[in-house]
């Protein structure tokens, strides 16, 4: 829809599934953070922040009648609500005023942004209309997480984003399947249950994990099979005791993909799961590994 007045982008540029009709502005370009293990989205990007000049000069080409139109817009790279306070609200300010219609702005959030910035600054973000923040758990364990080198404790943060819950931003939490390989799958499953059923968020995201940086993450935890993960995704469902929270398992590195809300969908999605199951046991499916653990680096 947009083509001669499209915003100015670097690529590979990321944003979540929901986002897919958003209009996406770049204000950083890579990730703040950048050292997961696991990760390999930025890690040929340097990051750095976009000027609110160049950003002014994106909006002021696109045209009244299309801006009147945008309802949703989403803040790229990776944790781009690291970028600084003042900047962030100038940022905002100028977006309300140039898409008066605009409903929800949102962004990807790392851990270190959230814990840095004050519940008083995430107040003023809410004012603008900042109002979702897809945020990357991974996993509740710390174990796994110190695995994975993300930089934080999900302990830490938890009682932050329940704070930040309660001024009335949602977030989009994803958990990754396998992060835990097989030696710690259990602690993950129930750390990453109990961290979803105490913090309760609005949108959860279930993936799996691809090794796109780290050769040799199994290597110490052995790696899981096709059934080791859909067996994961079963206990993980189980064990959530949350209430009102949109779930959705429909990533393309996901085997079976999963739509409902828990817990109240929980009995339908664990049938399906076990179908899945007994699917993969009869077709000798169970104990192989998936491609992607088999790609070279």
């Amino acid at each position: 829809m947009i083509i001669d007045y499209a915003p100015d982008y670097t690529y590979p540029l990321y944003r979540p599934p929901s986002e897919a009709y958003s209009l996406i502005f770049q204000i950083t370009e890579g990730c703040s953070y950048n050292k997961c293990t696991f990760c390999g989205m930025y890690v040929d990007k340097k990051f750095s922040l976009k000027p609110f000049e160049k950003i002014k000069i994106e909006v002021e080409r696109m045209p009244e009648k299309y801006r009147l139109n945008v309802r949703r817009i989403f803040l790229a790279d990776g944790d781009a609500v690291s970028y600084p306070t003042e900047g962030l609200i100038k940022i905002l300010d100028y977006l309300n005023d140039r898409f008066p219609y605009v409903e929800r702005i949102s962004s990807y959030a790392g851990p270190h942004a959230i814990m840095k910035k004050s519940i008083d600054e995430w107040v003023e973000f809410k004012k603008r209309k900042l109002n979702l923040l897809y945020f990357g758990l991974e996993s509740g364990n710390n174990e796994v997480l110190e695995l994975m080198n993300k930089g934080m404790k999900s302990d830490k943060v938890k009682p932050k984003v329940i704070d930040i819950q309660e001024i009335g931003i949602n977030f989009s939490v994803m958990i990754i399947l396998g992060a835990g390989g097989k030696l710690l799958s259990d602690a993950h499953v129930c750390d990453t249950a109990l961290w979803i059923s105490q913090v309760n968020p609005k949108y959860l995201g279930m993936l799996t994990l691809f090794i796109r940086r780290k050769k040799d993450y199994f290597d110490k935890i052995q790696t899981p099979t096709v059934g080791d993960l859909i067996t994961e995704s079963r206990k993980i469902v189980e064990n959530i005791n949350g209430s009102g929270i949109i779930f959705r398992s429909n990533h393309i590195s996901n085997f079976v993909t999963l739509k409902g809300v828990l817990k109240e969908d929980r009995d339908r999605l664990l049938n399906q799961l076990d179908y899945t199951l007994e699917y993969i046991r009869k077709n000798d499916l169970f104990d192989k590994y998936p491609d992607y653990y088999r790609e070279e680096f």
